[in-house]
């Protein structure tokens, strides 16, 4: 039956195996998506970057205006050591959370990312950059001091 969460897993294999493209899953129900998001982000606590891109380039597919999901298929890539596709990804993200104030804290984290990701290049003046805009739209007050003391060295 379509959209059991075993349906799904199997569905997901076959998609990291490349037997089936994400387009293949337009039945997945809201609660479904909201699912595939979860198992997203525990394959990137387990270190399964390939799983955790799989799940969230499904949801890019689906959705591809949710900011989130390209900020988390970035963070997938960078796990995988994929740095031009989290660049990327990280890029569309905050193209499309910057957009609206409302996702301020996707486009904060998406800058957040992409700063990291620009300092372990050595491109500090970019990182740089980054790490401001990310701060500049952070609500948690702690990381952004943590973010704007480290600017200001």
């Amino acid at each position: 039956m379509a959209g059991t969460p075993q349906h799904m897993a199997r569905e997901l294999a076959r998609l990291i195996r490349g037997e089936i493209e994400p387009r293949d899953f337009p039945w997945l129900s809201e609660k479904e998506r909201r699912a595939l998001g979860a198992l997203g982000m525990s394959m990137l606590k387990s270190g399964k970057p390939d799983v955790a891109q799989a799940a969230f380039g499904v949801l890019i597919d689906l959705e591809p205006d949710a900011a989130v999901h390209h900020l988390m298929f970035g963070h997938a890539a960078a796990l995988a050591e994929e740095v031009r596709e989290a660049f990327l990804s990280f890029g569309r993200a905050i193209e499309i959370a910057a957009q609206e104030k409302r996702q301020a804290e996707v486009a904060s984290e998406a800058f957040l990312a992409r700063g990291d990701l620009l300092l372990r290049l050595g491109r500090m003046v970019e990182a740089r950059a980054d790490l401001a805009d990310a701060a500049q739209r952070m609500s948690d007050p702690n990381r952004k001091r943590s973010i704007e003391a480290f600017l200001a060295t």
